[in-house]
């Protein structure tokens, strides 16, 4: 039975084609001519299974309830194809894992209430997630975590370990370093050399040392004179 309320269309289904049509999955919902529906509230349905991955394909939903039931497994993926859903409700449920990434990707998103579960891991960051912090919305579920319930997560606080190339570019400034003193210094002496405070020195003679230490230790010199036309050597001091 269909009723019209204004703007609002309302389709009352028999219990038994919900079910009947929920395992059946997308072939169920398409013969019901879901897709054109911007609501559907299938909550307090006592619906045992997992959440079929082709709710993703109703793409003109606003407003999926599907709260307390005993649905089991995890959150597909799919939902985040959902780009028009305005408000997601999985509350009261048994639904494990974490909440996918891709409902990060609903613009329209302002309600999302996974509360009553058991999920687990990092609440997804990004566009409408960032302004989901109501903390009632994901209450007991106790290993979730995350800025939107000022929960930090594991791998947010544990220490960072430096790679080891880190280690290798900081040898190779120190290397650096050596090198560029080197240079410098060089660099230092040259220019002391090219302006001549540095004047090199030559290596002593030591053959040339030796004769003029022997030259100045000898008290006399001796020289040639001739006396009485014969040759003597007569010793002078000069």
């Amino acid at each position: 039975m269909i009723e019209t309320t204004n703007d609002v269309v309302v389709m009352d289904l028999d219990m038994h084609d919900v079910i009947l049509n929920w395992k059946k999955t997308q072939q169920g919902l398409s013969w019901n001519n879901l897709n054109i529906y911007s609501l559907l509230d299938l909550s307090m349905n006592q619906l045992s299974s997992e959440i079929p991955a082709s709710l993703g394909s109703l793409n003109a939903l606003k407003v999926l309830n599907i709260s307390h039931n005993n649905l089991y497994g995890r959150v597909p993926a799919s939902l985040g194809d959902l780009e028009n859903l305005e408000s997601l409700d999985l509350s009261y449920n048994n639904l494990s894992g974490s909440i996918p990434q891709s409902l990060a990707k609903l613009q329209q998103l302002t309600i999302l209430d996974v509360s009553n579960n058991k999920l687990t891991g990092k609440i997804p960051v990004g566009s409408q997630m960032d302004t989901m912090n109501d903390p009632n919305f994901y209450a007991n579920n106790s290993g979730l975590c995350g800025m939107q319930i000022r929960v930090p997560c594991l791998e947010d606080l544990s220490p960072t370990i430096p790679p080891k190339v880190e280690s290798k570019e900081t040898w190779f400034s120190w290397e650096g370093v050596w090198i560029g003193y080197a240079v410098g210094f060089f660099v230092a002496v040259g220019n002391l050399y090219l302006t001549g405070y540095l004047v090199p020195t030559k290596p002593p003679n030591h053959r040339g040392q030796q004769r003029r230490q022997k030259g100045i230790n000898s008290k006399y010199r001796y020289k040639l004179c001739m006396q009485s036309q014969r040759f003597s050597v007569k010793q002078s001091n000069k």
